[in-house]
């Protein structure tokens, strides 16, 4: 995702078309001879993109932050902090299966050592911003508010976009992780987790970042493990990382592509380079940091030739149409809008492409009781997704958004550290099951009436946290 000037955010597959970073070797703490690419900003893979190569002798980005950060660690002595402090790192877009790939190793060492829930199941929809709000809030979609990327409400004129909760937070419900650091006296410091920069309750956390896709990798895990290696009493309790360029090249290139797998090799290298700072903090220090690996949804492949040109579909002026990719949405704008009539239009063009999503699904998917949920939804399978001017000049192989009885849209969980178990495997949690856990690690009460109380995940608590 990019940011428009105006402060929206988009999918720019420009950026993920950058994307250069080899399949093979990883790149390591050592000064070395090697091609860059010279004299334009990185992207959000932290890649640079301009198509110049020149060959200098440089250290690796990875190697600077860990001497800085080992400088650092010297300066401030060994103060010992007894709470835990907890690393909740998003990486957009990673399947539940990526964690099996050559490309993603220094993760899955990390699950061989720690924990690993090897499918976690998504919120409906499986988009980033519903999902990452219901990881952060312990919410559904319809309980804090955001049904979808993009969506509208019969009780209100205007419409959401991502990152629309900074300037209107009354868009948003719930008490996020952060902000429940906050209240309870901690200091919280995120680095991009969608709406993170909004005020929840006029509660900010203490460090934040407004959302920047341009923003490299080495500076967002060279500022986190600044933070952990403040003294002990500075110390945050909950810092946050997201890492979109996973999704960017799934959604350009397909969830099988090299370029895909490319990206999941850069991002393996910097989790490894955070998690080497965090185990020399809790060996010099017993800092108790834990981290946690987690991603908001998967991806399916999709193919062009079967895209549902939105155009096609019916569009009376009494209803505002949404076009969710794997769904489209009616909203009535009048009292006496004709639902009977448009549902009958929908389906006698449908010829099987498509179908409305019955008010009981709806209901065991709860998506329910909210001025957000469309009175219509129409909805899709892969490889087919709705589009304006169906497959014509698509740039997309990916798409994720379907139900989560849709495997390819299960996301994933690491966790590691010393309030984890060492060499758990479960085989199914839910994202709703993150927070009251997140919870527990950091001695937080959370809000009542939480739809999960975090079962299936708190088997992968050390016997002392259980």
């Amino acid at each position: 995702m990019k940011k428009r000037p105006d402060g929206r955010f988009f999918y720019d597959s420009v950026s993920a078309k950058s994307l250069r970073v080899p399949l093979s070797g990883r790149r390591t703490c050592t000064r070395s001879a090697r091609l860059i690419n010279a004299g334009s900003a990185e992207d959000t893979a932290g890649v640079s993109r301009s198509p110049r190569l020149i060959k200098v002798s440089v250290m690796t980005a990875r190697c600077r932050i860990l001497i800085r950060w080992l400088a650092m660690l010297l300066c401030c002595g060994s103060s010992v902090l007894h709470a835990s402090t907890l690393v909740l790192v998003s990486i957009d877009g990673f399947r539940w299966d990526y964690l099996d790939r050559p490309e993603a190793s220094q993760m899955k060492a990390l699950a061989d050592r720690g924990v690993r829930v090897t499918k976690l199941r998504t919120v409906y929809p499986s988009k980033t911003f519903p999902a990452h709000m219901s990881i952060a809030t312990g919410l559904r979609p319809a309980q804090h508010g955001i049904v979808d990327n993009y969506f509208c409400r019969t009780d209100r004129p205007d419409c959401y976009t991502m990152g629309s909760g900074k300037k209107d937070p009354t868009w948003l419900a719930g008490t996020p992780i952060w902000t429940l650091v906050e209240q309870q006296g901690g200091r919280a410091s995120t680095f991009f987790w969608p709406e993170s920069d909004a005020a929840f309750s006029g509660v900010l956390p203490t460090d934040y970042r407004a959302y920047d896709g341009r923003t490299p990798h080495a500076e967002r895990v060279e500022q986190a493990i600044s933070w952990l290696a403040l003294p002990a009493p500075e110390r945050p309790k909950l810092v946050t990382l997201y890492f979109s360029s996973v999704d960017s090249a799934g959604h350009t290139y397909g969830p099988d592509a090299p370029e895909t797998l490319a990206a999941i090799a850069d991002v393996d290298s910097w989790i490894a380079n955070l998690w080497q700072a965090i185990e020399a903090l809790n060996a010099r220090e017993n800092a108790g940091i834990n981290l946690v690996l987690v991603s908001d949804h998967g991806m399916a492949a999709v193919d062009p030739d079967q895209f549902i040109d939105t155009n096609t579909l019916p569009r009376p002026g009494s209803f505002k149409r949404v076009n969710a990719s794997t769904r489209v949405m009616y909203y009535p704008q009048e009292p006496d809008a004709n639902q009977d009539a448009l549902v009958e239009k929908l389906a006698a063009q449908s010829e099987g492409r498509y179908w409305q999503v019955s008010p009981e699904t709806l209901a065991e998917r709860s998506y329910v009781d909210h001025p957000a949920v469309a009175a219509i939804v129409i909805e899709t399978d892969p490889p087919r997704m709705f589009r304006r001017g169906g497959g014509e000049g698509a740039d997309l192989r990916g798409m994720h958004g379907y139900p989560a009885s849709i495997d390819d849209m299960a996301a994933f969980l690491v966790a590691i550290g010393p309030d984890f178990r060492v060499g758990r495997v479960i085989p199914e949690a839910h994202q709703l099951d993150v927070y009251p856990v997140a919870a527990s690690l950091l001695g937080l009460s959370v809000p009542e009436g939480l739809p999960s109380d975090g079962a299936a995940l708190r088997q992968a608590l050390s016997a002392e946290r259980e």
